[in-house]
């Protein structure tokens, strides 16, 4: 909590800067990417299933976009359940750091428009932890399942859920007061045996897509901008090159890393070429 309180301070001094600096003459736009699943309540049904989804989001997505895009401060599902727990833990105070009144100022509005990294949907449900466990997850009390039936991926944790897709759009849009949306991360992974005709990766970005496109034209989400994860494979964090989200594979064991597109690539272009998909009755355009 202490460094994403640092990180939001932070964010703001860098928008600030701009803003007051180089903004007349650069003429740019300066924001925060933050990154976030879709969450569904397990059972639609149970009060606690639907405060469980609520709460993995406000402690996922809005544990940064509250004080930036609403009010300076952090939203108040994340300062009573931490509080409570803090206090319940014997300590005298929250061990959720405060934002001073100037301090909120400073960070409020501090944003050109809503960067959005999302891959993934997980279902929701409640979870008691003891009160002696001190951490993220004991605060947010919350535990989350996939359901069987979605398609897996190259990553344990990114199941193609597209449906989630539109639903988190239109809930930055109600929540945020219909901030300009760039998706700047949107992608499915692979691992194992290399297949160049990947037909999975072009149904999850069909179908992605397709769910941002409803979103602006069913719901009047100002999506802005999209951009795919990613153009070629790439070293991918702890897993390193084991997952490969490209378009392109690259041949890590060549000096010369070698590239060659999958079939997704072709697909991907011809929707850049056409800005949207084909219509299959008056050909590519």
């Amino acid at each position: 909590y202490v460094v994403g309180h640092n990180l939001i301070k932070a964010h703001a001094e860098a928008w600030h800067l701009y803003n007051e600096t180089y903004r007349a003459k650069q003429g740019g736009l300066i924001s925060i990417t933050i990154n976030s699943d879709w969450a569904e309540p397990r059972n639609p049904h149970n009060q606690e299933d639907i405060n469980a989804a609520r709460r993995y989001l406000q402690f996922f997505l809005g544990w940064f976009a509250h004080p930036i895009f609403k009010n300076g401060d952090y939203n108040e599902v994340m300062k009573t359940r931490i509080r409570e727990r803090s206090l319940a833990q014997g300590l005298s105070q929250s061990r959720l750091p405060e934002f001073t009144e100037s301090e909120k100022q400073r960070i409020k509005g501090t944003y050109d428009y809503f960067g959005l990294n999302h891959y993934t949907t997980v279902l929701t449900y409640n979870v008691n932890y003891p009160a002696g466990v001190l951490s993220y997850d004991s605060d947010r009390g919350v535990a989350s399942v996939t359901d069987r039936s979605w398609l897996n991926s190259g990553s344990f944790w990114l199941k193609v859920t597209p449906f989630g897709f539109r639903k988190l759009l239109r809930w930055i849009k109600k929540e945020y007061n219909n901030p300009p949306i760039y998706v700047t991360e949107n992608g499915i992974s692979e691992r194992g045996a290399l297949d160049f005709n990947d037909t999975w990766r072009t149904h999850y970005y069909r179908s992605y897509i397709n769910e941002a496109l409803k979103a602006v034209v069913l719901d009047g989400v100002d999506l802005r901008g999209y951009t795919a994860w990613t153009l070629m494979d790439n070293f991918e964090w702890a897993v390193g090159f084991d997952e490969r989200f490209g378009f392109y594979h690259v041949n890590f064991t060549d000096p010369n890393l070698s590239r060659r597109p999958k079939a997704s690539a072709r697909y991907y272009s011809q929707i850049i070429n056409c800005n949207g998909f084909p219509d299959p009755a008056t050909g590519p355009h």
